[in-house]
């Protein structure tokens, strides 16, 4: 599968770069020291550094390459890794790759394959006839905007061919009280309506039960290492992130077929 480059906003040029400038990666008394433990960048002034580039920070953590910060944030649906430097002036994009081999691709880059039977569908949404023999699992948030558009293609799909159903694992990605709740409701209800009511905006009752489904997804999602909503897990064992409509996700099940 290829996998799309950045956003192309997000791209920003690293060829004015000099000496001079990578100086600024440092503060006085950082010596050869680790430089991270004297700078900081939070979420939220990544956020406001990027501003409307992305739709969503995710995370900030130290970057294997020294004078960078790692920014994982979302755009369009899909997860999007951005590298900004100590001073806070620049933001390259793309996923560093050690030139003596010794990592393979990061996920961002290379896809993951996950076992599809070790995933529990117990607790999962159905959308479609529940004797389809094709069957694809889709991790979802019910705040998540690119979800409730995915959703629209969801069931054109399964209005195209009856033969393919949707297993929807309800989270809250973004791990808030408030979505956390709304996920509770949804799966105490087994309610595709309620899901639906979500993405619409409209008010959800609260749970009516004190399942710990929503605690077994969260695990789930990070032992998977799925990095962002939508997630689709393809028959064979594939992770395509973001929103796709009905006619790609009609040829991907297609591919595996011949």
């Amino acid at each position: 599968m290829r996998v799309p480059l950045l956003v192309p906003a997000l791209a920003v040029s690293l060829s004015l770069w000099g000496v001079a400038e990578a100086r600024a990666f440092q503060k006085e008394g950082c010596g050869s020291g680790e430089c991270a433990e004297c700078h900081t960048l939070t979420r939220d002034e990544a956020a406001a550094l990027l501003g409307g580039r992305v739709d969503n920070v995710l995370r900030v953590v130290p970057s294997p390459m020294k004078g960078l910060w790692q920014v994982d944030a979302e755009a369009g649906g899909r997860k999007v890794p951005v590298y900004i430097d100590y001073s806070k002036r620049y933001m390259m994009r793309g996923s560093p790759v050690r030139l003596d081999g010794a990592d393979a691709l990061p996920p961002a880059v290379n896809p993951p394959h996950v076992d599809v039977s070790g995933i529990p569908l117990s607790d999962a949404l159905l959308v479609g006839d529940p004797s389809a023999r094709t069957r694809l699992i889709v991790f979802s948030d019910p705040d998540c905007r690119f979800c409730a558009r995915y959703h629209g293609e969801i069931r054109k799909v399964v209005s195209r061919d009856p033969r393919i159903a949707f297993h929807i694992k309800v989270f809250p990605h973004g791990n808030s009280p408030a979505a956390y709740r709304k996920a509770l409701s949804i799966v105490c209800g087994k309610s595709v309506s309620l899901l639906e009511d979500s993405y619409a905006g409209k008010e959800i009752p609260p749970p009516t039960c004190k399942s710990a489904a929503v605690e077994d997804t969260m695990r789930l999602v990070h032992r998977l290492r799925i990095a962002s909503t939508p997630a689709t897990v393809l028959p064979d064992g594939r992770v395509v992130y973001g929103f796709q409509e009905a006619d790609t996700l009609l040829r991907l099940v297609a591919e595996r077929k011949r």
